[in-house]
């Protein structure tokens, strides 16, 4: 179902197999939890979530990766379903919210969600970095962090 997600928003296929999803889905070094929805014998959506955790404000979030459902299964209830049970989790995790993104274009999703009483936050902009620019600024890092002393809870440096 990614990879459907994925040609639907125009995104290449995920380089992601199986194996990928149960190393990074399982166990406790897990990456995200998975909801799966079903209607007999036919799986027809899923979401994906992880946790998200601020300090200075002490508030607990879950960032929703994916939320999919399969086209000849929507207007069935199983998107509601999902987002119900999302609800449910971050409620139980004494989360404060809940976020993701929106595929601007995404008409439907948009309409779904405004009947959810989803509201954009627009005191949020959403950034980014990818991979080119995280090895360039870990590098930068790199040299810095001897200066200034700075290293991850736990490990004796950032960059091990």
């Amino acid at each position: 179902m990614a990879r459907e997600l994925a040609g639907l928003v125009g995104d290449p296929t995920p380089a992601i197999s199986e194996s990928d999803l149960i190393r990074d889905g399982f166990g406790p070094e897990r990456w995200f939890d998975c909801l799966i929805a079903e209607i007999p014998n036919q799986l027809v959506g899923y979401a994906l979530m992880s946790r998200a955790f601020e300090a200075h404000t002490g508030k607990k979030r879950l960032w929703l990766g994916d939320l999919y459902v399969r086209p000849a299964a929507r207007r069935s209830g199983a998107g509601s379903a999902l987002m119900m049970t999302i609800a449910r989790h971050a409620l139980h995790l004494g989360c404060h919210a809940v976020y993701w993104e929106l595929w601007r274009m995404n008409v439907a999703g948009a309409a779904f969600y405004r009947k959810l009483m989803a509201e954009e936050a627009t005191d949020l902009a959403v950034m980014c970095l990818d991979k080119d620019n995280l090895a360039a600024i870990a590098a930068g890092l790199a040299r810095d962090e001897k200066s200034i002393g700075t290293r991850q809870k736990g490990q004796g440096s950032p960059s091990s």
